[in-house]
């Protein structure tokens, strides 16, 4: 099982983001992610919304897939956002906001390691009594861009939320 670099804890008080929400298995959500990401992309461009070396970008896994039909989870790619800035919501971009504490597994990642970064960050790190969690949506943050194929690796931070 792959194993992170370190785990630190993060907090995070009221991160503003823009979002835009998938309904489906994983494997859908994988074949779709590079259309939903462009338009993200897009969305903040046009509004500019990026700041370089300051925006963040994510995933939000917001169901349990051992408890929610594949054919319902949901799944987010999103962006974080600028604290003063004015966004109207409008066809798929939502706006909302990310706060409370972390524990952050920081992972160097080949694109097939993903399944196994988050079985560690779960049953080894969080279920064995190193954080107590809290409820919250997960995530993981792309500190580099995600591999484009099998042989390349990434950083990528996976958070869960903890009390």
């Amino acid at each position: 099982m792959i194993e992170p670099v370190t785990i630190t804890t993060e907090e995070w008080k009221e991160q503003r983001i823009i979002y835009i929400r998938f309904r489906g298995s994983y494997t859908e959500f994988r074949k779709q992610s590079k259309i939903l990401f462009k338009e993200l992309f897009a969305f903040a461009t046009e509004n500019n919304l990026i700041i370089p070396d300051e925006t963040k970008v994510l995933t939000m896994y917001n169901d349990n897939p051992f408890i929610t039909d594949e054919k319902n989870l949901r799944t987010s790619v999103a962006m974080t956002i600028p604290d003063n800035v004015e966004i109207i919501e409008s066809g798929t971009i939502c706006v909302s906001s990310i706060t409370g504490k972390f524990g952050v597994g920081h992972f160097e990642l080949s694109a097939n390691q993903y399944g196994e970064a988050w079985q560690y960050m779960y049953k080894e790190w969080l279920f064995k009594g190193k954080a107590e969690p809290r409820d919250a949506i997960p995530f993981e943050l792309y500190v580099t861009e995600p591999p484009k194929n099998m042989k390349d690796k990434s950083f990528t931070d996976i958070y869960m939320p903890i009390v």
